[in-house]
């Protein structure tokens, strides 16, 4: 059974993942977007705060407080009718329970409109009983204290007109006087704004809380091989460099660069010691791709060739990348200055001394493209060239945007997958995988690109930050109708932008190792 069979089957009976929540992916949230969480508690904030402003009124209370009595009829000794008031319990009861229906009823509403000209009762009657005794607060509430007070005057004395038709005939005897209210007993306070804001950070919060239980990426090699079903052969940590005011400095990712750190030569040897150990005698032809662009496999690749030179091995590093080329670059050379030994009609080459390289570059001509992108030609070219050479290592573009990479991959023997730490969505990656896993070439493996550490880390062996590939700008813009631009519909890890990795990179103070 072959390496992508097994794979396949691994990846058929893998279980389903679960949804976890680590740390990690909460503070990525928060720090991709602390901006939204500010956004949407301003403006919670404001629209709470203008709409409780709007709606506002300052309200009065005016309050009386009286007794509540009955009438009775009693007849004298010569047969003459006595009326008299009492009191007793049933009597507040039945009073208490017959208070609300006087108060809200057509007789008492009425008569205080027309007492006081007007349409309406512009104040809400409200009465509270003293427990088991014949006392009642009677209380008016509106927008104007002279009409509020007005409504409770009118309604003492309207009351025992409309209450006789449910409790008979009553007479209320005042305790203690209305008086006309001075200041409103509510108060319009900014404290709703607050409120307003923490709703609104609560629901950037929330937004913050889907973001991380459903960020799906690769952190770690272990993951590497549960979620892509594929061995992780190599593990390269991200070179940052200090901020010089004064000079230009040689930013070039490369192990001949001296100001690269020993973490990263010696995570390059590493790779270039399984890459040699993994490929059979027959696979000369390797190719490298990643899933979106800025993931490094460029500068992966010129390094696994810079080390496999230094081994003494004849190395031959062909730029399939029609569309934006990006080794003489990743190499920190002009294009336009190199020179070139040897040209056929659709491909030169030139012998780069300084880096015991031979690079292989396609022509500028309009249709070379059309002419290049054949399986026949490029399988006729590359078989040309294997007896020559001890490796052909063939850069490609990333095979989640366009095409071209599942057309070379027949044309060669074995891939390398690149992948950056923490990025791109295992969705994406797996998808890139299985547009390069068709084919009979084989796939060595996932290097692993930016194990970071520390903060927020998950526990790799290097250091590692975000921005030194410098030369993957020009992939926003990637010519031939196709745009390399990052409306692919990536998510989590895509966000991590090169615009947003070069802008971090000059504020970064991290230091490498001289």
């Amino acid at each position: 059974m072959s390496e992508n069979e097994k794979s396949n089957r691994n990846a058929e009976a893998a279980p389903p993942e679960k949804a976890t929540i680590q740390f990690s992916d909460l503070w990525k949230g928060f720090i991709k977007y602390w901006w939204l969480l500010l956004a949407l508690g301003v403006i919670v904030s404001l629209i709470m705060f203008f709409t409780s402003y709007s709606k506002f009124r300052p309200l009065y209370r005016a309050s009386a407080t009286f007794t509540v009595n009955t009438e009775t009829v009693s007849l004298t000794g010569e047969g003459l009718p006595t009326y008299s008031y009492y009191y007793d319990n049933a009597t507040a009861t039945n009073l208490e329970d017959t208070f609300p229906y006087i108060l809200q009823s057509e007789i008492l509403t009425e008569a205080i409109s027309e007492d006081l000209g007007l349409r309406f009762v512009p104040a809400v009657l409200t009465a509270q009983a003293v427990s088991s005794t014949n006392m009642f607060t009677l209380t008016a509430t509106g927008s104007n204290p002279q009409q509020t007070y007005d409504v409770l005057v009118s309604a003492m004395k309207h009351y025992p007109n409309a209450a006789k038709y449910l409790v008979g005939n009553v007479r209320l005897t005042m305790i203690t006087e209305p008086q006309l209210p001075k200041e409103p007993i509510n108060k319009f306070t900014p404290a709703v704004a607050l409120k307003g804001f923490l709703i609104g950070s609560a629901l950037g919060a929330a937004w913050i809380l889907v973001y991380a239980l459903f960020r799906k990426t690769v952190r770690t090699k272990k993951e590497v091989k549960e979620m892509l079903h594929f061995e992780a052969i190599g593990t390269l940590p991200e070179v940052t460099f200090k901020k010089y005011k004064k000079q230009e400095i040689d930013r070039t990712i490369l192990i001949r660069n001296e100001r690269i750190g020993k973490g990263f030569l010696e995570s390059v040897r590493v790779f270039r010691n399984s890459f040699m150990h993994l490929l059979q005698p027959e696979e000369k032809v390797v190719m490298m791709t990643s899933t979106a662009p800025g993931e490094g496999k460029t500068t992966a690749l010129v390094n696994l060739a810079l080390s496999l030179s230094d081994a003494g091995k004849r190395v031959l590093l062909a730029d399939a990348d029609l569309r934006n080329p990006s080794v003489a670059p990743a190499l920190g050379l002009d294009p336009e200055a190199i020179t070139f030994d040897a040209e056929e009609s659709l491909y030169k080459t030139a012998q780069l001394e300084d880096f015991g390289l031979t690079y292989l570059r396609f022509t500028d001509e309009a249709n070379a493209y059309w002419k290049v992108m054949k399986v026949d030609y490029l399988q006729g070219l590359f078989d040309s060239l294997r007896d020559d050479y001890d490796y052909i290592l063939v850069d490609t573009p990333p095979c989640g945007l366009i095409s071209d990479t599942a057309l070379i991959v027949n044309a060669v023997d074995a891939v390398i997958y690149v992948v950056l730490q923490d990025t791109v969505r295992v969705n994406k990656i797996l998808n890139g995988i299985d547009s390069v896993n068709h084919a009979n070439a084989r796939i060595l493996g996932v290097v692993m690109n930016g194990a970071q550490s520390g903060f927020a880390g998950y526990g790799e062996n290097y250091g590692y930050g975000y921005g030194s590939y410098s030369h993957y700008k020009s992939y926003s813009r990637y010519g031939y109708g196709y745009g390399y631009g990052y409306g692919y519909g990536y998510g989590d890890g895509e966000k991590r932008s090169l615009i947003r990795r070069r802008a971090a990179k000059d504020d970064r103070t991290q230091t490498t190792e001289s």
